[in-house]
């Protein structure tokens, strides 16, 4: 990114500079407050950072090889290269720091605790203001230098003992979870701490745990366990929903797809009622009723005395019918008919569904030097006064040194001394 990509002067965090020294979860970080406005400006070592060829990865038109996370985590953001470690590099951190109001960084880039509290004693010596978030997989304490992966606090945070089907073991969810959480908590809590500071003059440390924002994402099984006694279990297309003691099915395969339906089996209070009843007058209209669908009070207290049997013998019969239809038709249906389904989209799907084209949702980032110009995810929200700002091509390493370097009040001949030592 280069200096005259507009941000707009009524982004929501246009004035907020940010230093970023992360390899994932950080630079998910990043890229949300980058979203808002904010210039982030990645601090990584010369050469650039590891996560640029991380796996999956692909050759580059410009014969570079470019991971693809690399390349979604830091649209919209400005690369300096600067060795930290050194006392030149220490030094100039202190500078940018003094100009700056939040740093982000993770356990991977950081490498240790004890490095991170370096860092933020040098940052807020220059700078007593700024907000320094660090993103832990445990967070600070007593396992605060335990490595871990994405796949290992999917597993310590509840999360994958509640992914697959029943009669296999847990399976991980493909998209880095932990990652992606912990990331976006980390934004929101940085912003939180950047309020303070405007307010007070106080800066803090942030500690995100990506633990505790898993934990975050299980809602309410948490509270089944405790208030029922039940501890939930995983469930795929056939699921005991929300604590139940009986199976019912939660995706279905429709003509031409797959459709996510909880027709029977309660929750939703209302809505799931007037959902089912739309349901049946559609079947019965189209001659595909059966009195089993009016043999129980499928959706209301009385719902855990229905045996699995009848819940097997219900499910069958709108199965039938909703394999006969089109996703677009049930969709369709469901919106004008308030019937409460949903598609399950392929990415091809997700990429023509008309709601998100009629939004103008995915927006076209060229990076024809790369060979790496796609659709990416636009604003994740709408503000009529502050818009989110159009995403931009992920910086090619140390491409803004110089100019970031100049602003720091280094002479040309100081940028070229830094680089011939290599500390730039």
């Amino acid at each position: 990114m280069t200096d005259d990509v507009p941000r707009g002067p009524g982004a929501a965090l246009a004035g907020c500079r940010v230093l970023e020294l992360s390899h994932s979860a950080a630079a998910v970080a990043g890229r949300v407050l980058a979203d808002l406005g904010a210039e982030v400006i990645k601090i990584e070592p010369p050469g650039g950072e590891r996560a640029r060829q991380a796996e999956p990865a692909f050759d580059g038109a410009d014969g570079q090889r470019h991971g693809f996370a690399f390349l979604a985590f830091n649209l919209g953001k400005r690369s300096v290269t600067l060795d930290v470690a050194s006392a030149a590099g220490q030094e100039i951190l202190s500078r940018l720091a003094a100009a700056s109001d939040i740093v982000v960084t993770d356990w991977e880039r950081v490498g240790s605790p004890e490095q991170a509290d370096r860092l933020r004693a040098l940052c807020a010596a220059a700078n007593p203001r700024l907000v320094f978030c660090e993103i832990w997989p445990y967070g600070r304490g007593e396992y605060e230098d335990t490595a871990a992966t994405d796949l290992t606090i999917q597993a310590q945070g509840g999360h994958l003992y509640l992914n697959g089907d029943i009669d296999r073991p847990p399976v991980r969810v493909s998209a880095p979870v932990a990652v992606l959480a912990g990331g976006t908590e980390a934004a929101s809590a940085a912003l939180m701490a950047y309020y303070h500071a405007l307010r007070t003059g106080e800066g803090q440390r942030v500690d995100v745990s990506l633990q505790a924002c898993v934990i975050w994402s299980l809602l309410n099984t948490t509270m089944t366990w405790q208030c029922m006694g039940i501890d939930e279990i995983r469930g795929g297309a056939l699921k005991k929903e929300r604590g139940n003691a009986f199976f019912t099915r939660l995706v279905w395969p429709c003509k031409d797809g797959f459709i996510q339906f909880g027709p029977v089996g309660g929750g939703g209070g209302k809505a799931r009622d007037i959902s089912l009843d739309a349901l049946i007058a559609w079947m019965r209209a189209e001659g595909f009723f059966d009195e089993i669908l009016l043999a129980h009070d499928w959706n209301g207290p009385k719902r855990f005395s229905v045996p699995q049997e009848a819940y097997d013998a219900v499910t069958e019969v709108i199965g039938a019918f909703i394999a006969t239809r089109t996703m677009d038709e049930l969709i369709e249906r469901g919106m004008k008919q308030r019937i409460l389904l949903a598609p399950i989209y392929t990415v091809p799907q997700l990429l023509r569904a008309e709601q998100l084209r009629a939004r103008g949702f995915f927006r076209a980032v060229p990076d024809d030097r790369r060979g790496a110009t796609a659709l990416h995810p636009g604003p994740f929200a709408r503000l009529s006064e502050t818009p989110v700002v159009d995403p931009c091509p992920a910086p090619d390493a140390g491409a803004d040194t110089g100019a970031v370097l100049a602003g720091a009040g280094l002479t040309p001949s100081e940028i070229s001394a830094l680089r011939h030592a290599e500390v730039i």
